[in-house]
């Protein structure tokens, strides 16, 4: 499997969910990927985003609910509970994710690169269940892999639906983004993830925010 310095440089099994991701998105689905390893650090489950995908064994498709931390969360029995677990994913988990890992009684969360769309951190209302299992979370890292996944949903969304709210958002708030997402191939082009990678590194693009570890 191919190697990014990046990567290399931060704990944790980014490398798979980004080969997930680029999975997603060449599959023509929303380009998401996401890990869960138990606490020695070992891989436990692996999903990625089926919305718009073909039939999978295990994990939800053709769906909105097919997101890819929800179909890693689905490996976990309702018998215990994970407090020393971690899902990593691609990107900052929305309502529906960041609501699952509660859910499922995973006590950490550690993404890539912010969401400024749909990112759900520190805009869920609290509870007394979440009071009662906390969730730790951090996120986006930096250089390449804290935007990379960002780029790319804009860029999932300008073949999809350029005529979308997603769209019309980063247009108004990071017209620097939407035309960075311009340059990557569309999903059906063939392309390869080394070279985006490459590609995004070159424009020197950072994440614009930090999220320092907290609960909701």
């Amino acid at each position: 499997m191919a190697r990014w310095s990046e990567l290399d440089a931060w704990d944790g099994p980014w490398i798979d969910v980004f080969v997930l991701m680029w999975e997603a998105y060449v599959a023509g689905t929303i380009p998401v990927g996401a890990v869960l390893t138990d606490e020695t650090g070992r891989v436990a489950a692996r999903g990625r985003n089926r919305i718009f995908d073909e039939p999978a064994d295990g994990e939800l498709v053709g769906s909105r609910l097919a997101h890819a931390e929800v179909n890693a969360l689905l490996a976990l029995s309702p018998e215990r509970t994970y407090e020393d677990w971690t899902l990593w994913s691609a990107l900052e988990p929305c309502h529906l994710c960041l609501s699952a890992a509660f859910t499922a009684r995973v006590g950490h969360v550690s993404f890539a690169c912010s969401d400024a769309y749909g990112g759900a951190v520190g805009r869920l209302l609290p509870s007394r269940d979440h009071a009662a299992h906390p969730l730790r979370i951090d996120g986006p890292l930096e250089g390449v892999p804290g935007v990379l996944p960002e780029l790319l949903l804009i860029a999932h969304y300008l073949w999809r639906r350029p005529e979308g709210d997603v769209v019309r958002f980063y247009a108004e708030r990071r017209p620097n983004l939407i035309e960075a997402a311009k340059e990557l191939p569309a999903p059906t082009d063939g392309a390869g993830l080394p070279e985006v990678y490459a590609a995004v590194r070159a424009r020197g693009l950072e994440p614009p925010r930090s999220v320092s570890p907290t609960g909701t």
